[in-house]
């Protein structure tokens, strides 16, 4: 047969039996895969990195990255090789080679995470651990739409809906994570199933190129580069086309690192938090790559302001939303700003010849964001600035009806402005100062409320939104405080009520009086609470503990012939509780106290065993749950580092989980005594406050001052499966919480 005849032949026959079906299981494949190792790879580093939210965020810029080099490597292999047959030998060695790192498992290169640099251990870890196979994975969605093009099938001349499979099998690999794989199987078994899935992948990966090489020579042949794209646009055009697809990537990735910090803050830093704002994120590519988009643009562009406004709004600590009500508008509005941006590159989406081009842009475009949040943020800003900046960002984006509008949308953005200057004068006006709370959220509604009027105009739309944020900023209890931000979060320091104040993310980590009560411990730490009585009770020689430094409340009962070590991860909480000009506690009461920087678990292993008369365990950021230090393997050696009567204390307060039960669990499987006391305080302000802490010791004896009090009662297990390294169960405590409150 001649090479013309050849050249016009049809499809071959198994091009006509399988039809996209292979092509569409290897990209859904890859991407659960490449969906299911993120969770996994954070979940190993989190308990080295002292449970911070953070963690996450520059794990996903590593993959990000990583996502980017395989996007970058799919380019350059269909534009410089040009044979389909050299295209799968080359991607098939690479396979092989990458999966000389599997199982994978964290590498001990670097030793220990330096509390100074933690971004870059976790960096480093990264790139030596997993990013060789995750690189050459990720190439998959654009290789396979690329070989796919040159099938020669009738839809060949748009494989973008191939891409639409890949986020599918995206949101499957999240999903499964924290419902399926993590609560089944321990992280080795884990590894170990990621590993399997990469075989089969190859398999598929090496079948998708062979079924290319046997369509028509002529769709085999085809040209590939950009320059034989038909309908290009100009130099000039090309450039300002590839700036508008990085931009419209760029803000919905910054987006889902703003909106799972703030998630993760508040609630917990564990997969389960982490994957619904990726879910949705990926969900909108779903949306705006299909065939028939289930959510057009012209909805996606109306309803983005209402949630924009909602989600501004919430972020108030006035606004009185209820938490899961809060949650669930932050995801409406990364999903629909997703949608919106993504859906402008839909439709700006070139032709086949630039279709790695496109996903390449896309991909650099997803890590700058990711890069911007979760790097360049704590640097610049001294606050959490970034999330509600890429809020006004998106409706800045959007193609609406007007830039600025008639003269009555111009006025309506001028009376939010004025909403948001009275803001700040609250106080200053004895009307509105009677009730601040209630006059900040008159004028937050109003705000909204003109938002929503001037939803047509990109710029009084800008103008309304910033207004509410405004507000906010005015009604914060600590604006005008001084803020320092690091890898580990905000700190702030406030005076407020008669106390100088320090507050982490959205926690109290401790206060004092600026008064004669200065040297007197406050809010959870004070005499009256359950913490305060051991601590006062305790007075013979010896060391004591404390993973979690705060202020330093607890030194001030250091007593004669007793040293005192403190365990914290956050060089910034460090320095300004050694600060004698902000805190006292520990120039005044425990000069020579150790502060021991780096994660509690890790430093306090270094102990030697039996050390300690208390060890009190008080190491969370916000209400996020730093779970590996409630394992049992964590509880295991807290009790290890205790002499013979000593006891661990755990503050394990908290608005959302029913944390004394997970240590309870604990507690039964290690077949040790446990007391609890929760200690409602009556008096308001910080002088005092409300507290759970639970009491473990190694024996019954240990215990027996506190059970002589009257105020600690019997902890008993439920029987349920406790905390392990390998298995933690966030939604489980969340529910216990739940059931708890109902009783």
């Amino acid at each position: 047969m001649s090479q013309s005849s050849a050249a016009i032949a049809p499809p071959g026959p198994v091009l006509h039996r399988w039809g996209s079906l292979p092509f569409v299981v290897t990209v859904f494949l890859s991407a659960a895969l490449v969906f299911l190792v993120q969770p996994m790879f954070a979940r190993m580093a989190t308990p080295l990195l002292g449970g911070s939210p953070n963690v996450w965020n520059v794990s996903l810029v590593c993959f990000q990255a990583a996502l980017l080099a395989g996007y970058a490597y799919a380019h350059m292999l269909t534009h410089l090789v040009k044979s389909v047959r050299n295209q799968v030998i080359a991607h098939g060695a690479l396979l092989v080679a990458a999966a000389l790192v599997l199982p994978f498992e964290l590498t001990g290169l670097f030793g220990s995470p330096d509390p100074a640099r933690p971004a870059l251990w976790l960096i480093g870890v990264f790139a030596l651990s997993i990013a060789p196979p995750f690189a050459i994975i990720s190439a998959t969605a654009p290789l396979i739409q690329a070989w796919y093009a040159r099938t020669g099938r009738e839809d060949a001349h748009d494989p973008y809906h191939l891409y639409a499979a890949s986020n599918a099998g995206s949101l499957l690999g999240l999903a499964a994570y924290p419902l399926l794989l993590e609560p089944l199987a321990p992280l080795a078994g884990q590894a170990m199933a990621w590993s399997l899935g990469y075989g089969v992948l190859l398999v598929l990966l090496i079948g998708c190129g062979l079924l290319t090489m046997r369509a028509p020579l002529q769709a085999r042949l085809a040209d590939v580069s950009p320059e034989a794209a038909a309908g290009s646009p100009a130099l000039g055009g090309l450039w300002r086309q590839r700036l508008w697809w990085l931009v419209l990537a760029f803000v919905p990735s910054s987006l889902l690192v703003g909106v799972t910090t703030h998630i993760a803050t508040d609630v917990a830093s564990a997969p389960f938090l982490w994957a619904p704002p990726l879910m949705l994120y990926i969900a909108s590519f779903i949306v705006v790559f299909s065939k028939r988009p289930v959510i057009g643009r012209a909805l996606s562009l109306a309803i983005l302001p209402v949630f924009v406004g909602l989600a501004l709004f919430t972020l108030t600590k006035v606004s009185g939303v209820p938490t899961l009500l809060s949650f669930f508008v932050h995801l409406g509005a990364l999903f629909f700003a997703a949608v919106a941006c993504h859906g402008l590159m839909a439709d700006d989406r070139p032709e086949t010849g630039r279709l790695t081009e496109f996903y390449l842009l896309m991909s650099l475009g997803g890590v700058l964001g990711g890069a911007f949040n979760a790097l360049l943020v704590p640097v610049i800003f001294n606050s959490v600035a970034e999330y509600p900046l890429m809020l006004l960002a998106v409706l800045l984006l959007l193609p609406q009806r007007y830039w600025l509008g008639p003269t009555w949308m111009v006025v309506m953005a001028a009376v939010a402005g004025g909403t948001a200057l009275i803001a700040m004068y609250v106080y200053e006006v004895p009307a509105l100062a009677q009730q601040p709370s209630r006059s900040f959220f008159i004028l937050l509604t109003v705000s909204l409320v003109l938002l929503y009027l001037v939803r047509r105009s990109r710029l009084a739309c800008v103008a309304a939104a910033a207004s509410i944020w405004a507000i906010g900023v005015a009604a914060s209890p600590t604006v005008g405080a001084y803020s320092e931000r690091g890898f580990f979060g905000v700190v702030k320091v406030h005076e407020r009520d008669g106390y100088r104040v320090m507050v982490h993310g959205t926690t109290l980590h401790g206060a004092q009086a600026l008064g004669e009560d200065a040297w007197r411990p406050a809010t959870y730490y004070a005499p009256e609470t359950p913490i305060g009585q051991v601590f006062a009770a305790h007075t013979r020689p010896g060391r004591v503990g404390a993973l979690g430094l705060g202020v330093g409340s607890v030194a001030c009962y250091a007593g004669p012939g007793q040293q005192y070590t403190f365990y914290e991860i956050d060089p910034i909480v460090a320095r300004l509780a050694k600060d004698a000009a902000q805190f006292t506690y520990l120039s005044e009461c425990a000069p020579d106290a150790d502060i021991v920087l780096g994660d509690g678990r890790l430093t306090l292993a270094d102990e030697p065993e039996g050390a300690f008369d208390i060890l009190l365990i008080d190491a969370f950021s916000s209400d996020s749950v730093p779970a590996h230090l409630m394992t049992r393997e964590a509880v295991s050696l807290y009790l290890s580092r205790l002499k013979e009567d000593g006891v661990v204390l755990l503050h394990v307060s908290n608005r959302y989980m029913a944390l004394e039960t997970v240590v309870a669990r604990i507690a039964g499987e290690l077949g040790v005594p446990a007391r609890a006391q929760y200690r409602t305080v009556a008096e308001e302000g910080y002088r005092a406050q409300s507290s759970v802490v639970v009491a473990l010791a190694r024996n019954e004896l240990a215990l027996a001052p506190l059970d002589a009090t009257g105020a600690w009662g019997v902890l008993e297990s439920d029987g349920g499966r406790a905390w392990t390294d390998d298995y933690s169960n966030i939604p489980g405590s969340i529910w216990d919480r739940l059931v708890h409150k109902k009783r």
